[in-house]
């Protein structure tokens, strides 16, 4: 089944929008540094827009344990989704609703995300660009997703998807399985 969640909600009127598609999640930013950060009041009034059927994501970088659970618990966000420095076990202490994102580039190893496997409840891989470490809206190389058939965890693509690529992701993910 393909999920779709879409990031960097800022208005209304995004929200909006998106009630009238099939969206599985909306993701809503809470790192300052970011051109697409809401702030929590602000997030927490969006997120009372949405009906059962999509979930809310709080997005978050190298926050404190306290500062993920205090916005979580604020805005009501039903799954928080990690881009920083957050090992395994902080990942634990949060228990439940946790999106952890790698970013992929020519040096990736799989290997990297097997203690996260059982404490987090989707990966999310995105596109590693140097000195980046949010996301560009860049597509990787889905080749890089060859290997992913040893992954327990379902998994979420990020970066630079479109109606006119989307067809194409769906091409490579099928044919590792094949």
């Amino acid at each position: 089944m393909l999920l779709v969640k879409i990031c960097g909600i800022t208005h209304q009127e995004d929200v909006l929008i998106l009630l009238k598609y099939p969206v599985w999640a909306l993701g809503f930013i809470q790192v300052e540094k970011s051109p697409r950060y809401v702030n929590p009041e602000t997030a927490k009034k969006l997120i009372s827009m949405l009906p059962t059927r999509i979930q809310s994501v709080g997005v978050l970088q190298d926050h404190s344990f306290q500062e993920v659970e205090k916005i979580r618990d604020y805005c009501g966000f039903s799954m928080v989704q990690l881009h920083g420095r957050e090992d395994p076990g902080f990942c634990t202490r949060l228990e439940k609703g946790v999106i952890r994102a790698f970013r992929l580039g020519k040096e990736w190893d799989f290997n990297q995300m097997r203690d996260y496997q059982s404490v987090v409840d989707y990966f999310l891989f995105d596109t590693f660009v140097p000195g980046k470490s949010e996301g560009t809206g860049q597509t990787f190389p889905w080749e890089l997703l060859r290997g992913t058939e040893h992954i327990a965890c379902p998994f979420l693509i990020d970066g630079g998807l479109s109606p006119d690529n989307i067809s194409n992701l769906s091409q490579h993910h099928h044919s590792f399985w094949d």
